[in-house]
């Protein structure tokens, strides 16, 4: 029988999570096909489960520099999921559009090109751009509703599914929901 040792170096993570109320029973199968973070932090916003028992996790990232609304190209920062070929709007109900192209190459941002203008001026730290479930000129939602959140910080194995606990009702402190989610997940209070 052969050992391995795998080696992995870890780095200061906050702790969001003040009061756990009540649970998904049994934890949550998160996808992880769908990110690209290595490390899944406390507090994820996750969404119902699928016919599979799937969850997954609602995407979202917040604007690092000011865009005018006709802008293709979103300065976001680092620490997000999103990849090549997902839909993102701003605005529910808004435009909703792919993204085209990723330039991770800055150390502080991530700019993000999308195919089309999302017809929203984006503030910095105020704004949010979010994935959307359909392209379209307009009628834009996300593409998965929120549920829960996660309530340990877990390191992502792209070879499984990460099984997880998922909080339906708690209290956090500082975790950076925006408010279009924090009003869809009703027994989470941050503050």
């Amino acid at each position: 029988m052969a050992m391995t040792v795998t080696r992995r170096k870890d780095t200061k993570v906050s702790r969001v999570l003040m009061h756990r109320v009540a649970d998904i029973r049994g934890g949550v199968s998160i996808n992880v096909s769908e990110l690209n973070v290595d490390y899944l932090p406390e507090g994820t916003v996750i969404g119902k489960a699928d016919s599979n028992g799937i969850s997954h996790v609602v995407k979202f990232a917040k604007v690092q520099a000011n865009a005018a609304n006709d802008a293709t190209s979103i300065q976001i920062y680092k620490g997000h999921n999103f990849k090549v070929g997902d839909i993102v709007m701003a605005v529910e109900n808004g435009k909703a559009y792919a993204i085209t192209a990723i330039d991770t190459s800055n150390s502080g941002y991530d700019a993000i090109t999308v195919g089309t203008t999302l017809g929203v001026a984006l503030t910095k730290d105020t704004s949010y751009i979010y994935q959307a479930a359909a392209s379209g000129a307009s009628g834009a939602a996300l593409k998965y509703a929120p549920l829960a959140i996660t309530g340990t910080g877990m390191p992502v194995d792209s070879s499984s599914n990460l099984i997880v606990d998922a909080w339906v009702i708690a209290v956090t402190k500082g975790n950076a929901i925006p408010s279009l989610l924090e009003g869809k997940l009703k027994g989470v209070v941050n503050y």
